[in-house]
């Protein structure tokens, strides 16, 4: 669908224009002078403009060129009733994408109309990957923890207008997280914009979100749309929304609940319909205690909140996605079939992963880049991956002890170093993870394993 903003004074034409365009599934907005198309064009991000040059008010080439002004990149097709060569030139030379004379026909204008909405969408496209829109990857895993997570993204997705507030530490996907939700939206075919709040001061961060106009400030030479503009149809991922400065709090949450906003320097009032999903690694309620982050814009944000598992609580997608990144890598390396060793996997179920699936990423890449054979082992990871130190818990502690013993007897051991600790906490899940240093549901499944399934397991909430 192309959103076509048609400047006609005549209304019957503009009536029968517009009928056509609207049958042919393209959505048609109409302005009856220049001044009106003007006011438009400013504020709705259409896909076209197409431009009759005899108004009522305006010179139509002024108009063009003003269009042009407000955004170089701006599809106009004049549709006059000038046949006249030099008209033609002169329109094409203010940057009109086409010209066509009255009478059309039907098929030539829904062609012309066809094809630069086409021009204009891949603009808009091109626009937000320039601007720095993430890349979705491949869904990886398949453990319980992580399918109730993709279960609780397909279930937000079927809401494509609330606003979405992803949680969970770092490197743990929440990039990835946000382009499944924009994927598996009614937003598919809009934008997808990212931002991290975190990368930019907030003078800057201002302009980037709401736009500019020209002169808005010293370097402000030329217009420039924001990132909530670029969004319209689609969604805005705005990563490290706890680094929000406090001033711009309250712009975002008059923009969730539906007012319009101005571009920096701006009169004119622009709206755009995107969603948002936003997320952090910070505890907000505490920043909202401490006065850092509005409380009435955190409950906005989070009327949807999915938490994102570490890779610790999904130990048992570690081998799934080492053989994912390591095929990965070698593939772009252009190298043949590279696999893991069994030691190799072992250290890296082993691991606490402070990092996350980020953290196993570039260790695996870094493996790649080091290691010239088929096969990586434990030689070619980082120490405190390949080896024992200061990230390894108790429950590791007690593997090193009894190296002899086979891996039944060794996973015995484990669980029942874990029920002891477990017992000796007055079966507090919580309190018992805190002295092993594990996570809670880490501690779950070893005390699930050891017959413990059907009892009440308090503190785990």
């Amino acid at each position: 669908m192309t959103r076509v903003l048609l400047v006609e004074d005549d209304p019957d034409l503009a009536f029968a224009v517009g009928s056509h365009l609207a049958t042919m599934g393209h959505e048609v907005l109409h302005a009856d002078s220049g001044r009106s198309a003007l006011e438009q064009a400013g504020t709705t991000l259409a896909d076209l403009v197409l431009l009759d040059l005899g108004l009522p008010d305006l010179d139509g080439f002024e108009v063009l060129e003003r269009l042009m002004v407000l955004d170089p990149s701006q599809q106009v097709v004049v549709l006059t009733g000038l046949d006249e060569a030099e008209s033609a030139v002169r329109a094409l030379r203010l940057g009109a994408s086409d010209y066509l004379t009255k009478p059309v026909s039907n098929e030539i204008l829904c062609h012309a109309v066809e094809q630069a909405g086409e021009r204009g969408s891949l603009r808009r496209r091109l626009e937000s990957l320039d601007r720095a829109a993430g890349e979705t990857g491949p869904v990886v895993g398949d453990s319980p923890v992580f399918s109730a997570t993709l279960d609780a993204l397909r279930a937000a997705a079927g809401a494509p207008r609330t606003p979405v507030l992803l949680t969970g530490e770092t490197g743990s996907g929440k990039e990835l997280a946000a382009g499944l939700l924009h994927r598996w939206s009614d937003r598919a075919q809009g934008p997808m914009i990212s931002v991290n709040a975190a990368a930019f001061p907030a003078s800057l961060l201002e302009s980037e979100l709401f736009g500019h106009e020209a002169g808005a400030f010293t370097s402000a030479r030329s217009v420039r749309r924001g990132l909530f503009e670029l969004a319209d149809g689609g969604c805005l991922f705005l990563d490290e929304v706890g680094e929000l400065p406090l001033a711009l709090q309250p712009k975002l949450l008059r923009i969730l609940e539906g007012h319009p906003f101005r571009r920096l320097g701006g009169e004119r009032e622009v709206r755009s319909d995107f969603r948002l999903i936003s997320a952090t690694h910070r505890d907000l309620v505490t920043e909202v205690r401490e006065g850092r982050f509005r409380e009435d814009l955190y409950h906005r944000l989070r009327i949807l909140e999915i938490s994102l598992p570490p890779l610790r609580e999904r130990a048992e997608d570690i081998p799934l996605l080492g053989a994912y990144f390591v095929q990965r890598f070698a593939r772009e390396l252009g190298r043949g079939e590279v696999e893991l060793t069994p030691e190799a996997l072992t250290c890296l179920r082993n691991y606490s992963w402070p990092g996350n699936v980020r953290e196993l990423r570039n260790v695996l890449e870094r493996a790649i880049v080091l290691t010239a054979g088929a096969t990586i082992g434990p030689a070619s990871f980082p120490p405190e991956v390949a080896g024992r130190g200061a990230m390894e818990t108790p429950v590791d502690r007690d593997r090193a002890a009894i190296p002899a013993l086979q891996s039944d007897r060794l996973e015995e051991v484990i669980r029942s170093h874990a029920r002891r600790v477990f017992e000796q906490c007055d079966r507090n899940v919580t309190q018992a993870a805190e002295r092993l240093g594990v996570a809670r549901g880490t501690l779950r499944r070893h005390l699930q394993k050891g017959g413990l399934t059907g009892q009440k397991l308090t503190g785990t909430d």
